[in-house]
């Protein structure tokens, strides 16, 4: 949480503690589980999280898969049963710093509707993607499949901004911007039309039919939740050597950098490399946070008993 703060993914950063503490007080997350792996195979791994918080489990399978993937050029882990996993692109960076292309995806309690629909059927169904750059920040794509993160839809609603237009409706299928409208049993658009819609689908049969997990309407709709999550890793190196592969992802990197910009533009971005800034701003001056989280942390500390710092500048 605090490594998504850090990177500006405010959205689920540590404004999701209460939320999670909240799972746990509910009966969606075990504090102390007992995950374990239901099959396995040199290259492959099904894992059953015991409802644990997912964020740790979903780092098991993270070192399982760099295991396989050293040994076997490749790994695919599934997991489900587990809560919520937070960002992605925290385990698909996890992969890249051990120089393997990472690939994960999730589902996650009904958000968003299929194109061409008005109910909530699919969750935001996020991806990540991440490879390794030699010299430099890895590419790391995280995303929702949705136009928009649910989180951020609360923050929204918190800080009493209007959505944009055309990425959600309301309970009678209508477009709102909206926040309030849209928590209330409205529903969130996939990005992209049917094409966003597409990936949410094939994300939905890869974290539920693939791997045994809940589909996105079994999911208790709550911050802790999770559907199931899948993790790929890929070594490189079962294709071509190290050297010539780093110097083609420059050399690609180098040509889309190079691209003539449009109006109003003043660089071509890398995805992830915005993040990346973020965290070396954040790093030095802190993570920002509002005055509505810093006192639902502090409920939350005086609640469990925790320490809260007297002053937070």
């Amino acid at each position: 949480m605090v490594s998504a703060s850090l990177r500006g993914v405010d959205s689920h950063g540590v404004l999701r503690i209460p939320d999670y503490i909240d799972g746990v007080e509910r009966g969606y997350v075990k504090v102390n589980p007992r995950p374990r792996i239901l099959k396995e195979t040199p290259v492959s791994a099904l894992m059953d999280g015991d409802r644990g918080f997912g964020i740790p489990i979903a780092m098991k399978a993270v070192e399982l898969a760099i295991t396989k993937a050293r040994s076997s050029g490749m790994a695919i882990i599934g997991v489900k049963n587990l809560g919520h996993v937070g960002m992605l692109a925290y385990y698909t960076k996890k992969l890249v710093e051990e120089n393997l292309l990472g690939f994960a995806c999730a589902n996650c309690a009904a958000m968003v509707a299929p194109w061409g629909g008005s109910e909530r059927i699919l969750g935001t169904n996020p991806i990540s993607i991440g490879i390794p750059v030699p010299r430099g920040n890895p590419i790391i794509v995280d995303m929702a499949t949705s136009a928009i993160a649910s989180a951020k839809v609360l923050i929204a609603l918190k800080e009493g901004k209007e959505l944009q237009p055309n990425i959600a409706l309301d309970r009678d299928g209508r477009p709102t911007r909206d926040p309030k409208a849209v928590l209330e049993e409205g529903t969130l658009l996939p990005f992209g039309g049917h094409k966003g819609y597409a990936i949410s689908l094939v994300v939905e049969i890869l974290s539920s039919a693939l791997i045994g997990g809940p589909t996105s309407k079994e999911v208790p709709f709550h911050e802790s939740t999770q559907g199931g999550f899948l993790l790929a890793a890929l070594d490189p190196l079962i294709f071509r050597d190290k050297d010539e592969f780093e110097k083609d992802v420059l050399r690609v990197i180098d040509i889309v950098k190079n691209c003539r910009l449009r109006e109003g533009f003043s660089e071509i971005l890398i995805p992830g490399e915005l993040e990346d800034r973020e965290y070396e701003l954040r790093i030095r001056r802190g993570i920002p946070i509002d005055l509505e989280t810093v006192k639902s942390l502090k409920a939350v500390a005086e609640k469990l008993g925790v320490p809260f710092p007297n002053k937070i500048s």
